[in-house]
């Protein structure tokens, strides 16, 4: 008689106002997952999850795929519904950022990719969606694992300083 192993996953708590690109990231990180991995796991075709990942693609999964994902994140399908906006509100591309927001808070919002929004709503700052030192773009939330640029390793947090120097020089 065949017998088979249910997968054990490590769970990772959504952060308040935790964008679900960032959060799918976080959960696979935890359990060594790739996007395409997860994507078979949930039986779907393998680039699904990496569709899900892109806010600016504005791709969700259906109400299925949805429950099918709460059982194996153990958040709740309202939570993760509450961490993406309408798909009639149109969002930004690339990534972007509020480095002040990040210092305090380090994960990607959601509302930092709102089209209409090129300011932080809380510090009044241009949303950067390069790195202020090496001029590099952003990676999509869910790959950041360390906070960091990746081409040059400048933490998102320090990148307040190199923005405020900036601002100074063009005032």
């Amino acid at each position: 008689m065949p017998f088979s192993v249910e997968p054990w996953l490590f769970q990772a708590e959504p952060y308040a106002q935790e964008s679900f690109s960032h959060f799918l990231g976080r959960f696979r990180r935890a359990n060594c997952l790739s996007s395409a991995h997860l994507s078979a796991m949930l039986g779907l075709r393998s680039h699904i999850v990496t569709y899900w990942e892109t806010p600016s693609r504005q791709r969700r999964p259906d109400p299925s795929q949805l429950q099918q994902l709460s059982q194996f994140t153990g958040v709740s399908t309202i939570r993760l519904r509450s961490m993406w906006m309408s798909s009639d509100i149109p969002l930004h591309w690339p990534t972007r950022l509020c480095p002040d927001c990040y210092a305090e808070a380090p994960w990607h919002q959601l509302t930092w990719q709102l089209a209409d929004q090129p300011h932080c709503a809380v510090h009044q700052r241009s949303l950067l969606s390069q790195c202020p030192c090496c001029h590099h773009a952003f990676q999509l939330p869910s790959y950041w694992a360390t906070g960091q640029c990746d081409r040059c390793q400048l933490p998102f947090a320090q990148m307040r300083f190199y923005q405020a120097a900036a601002e100074k020089t063009r005032s």
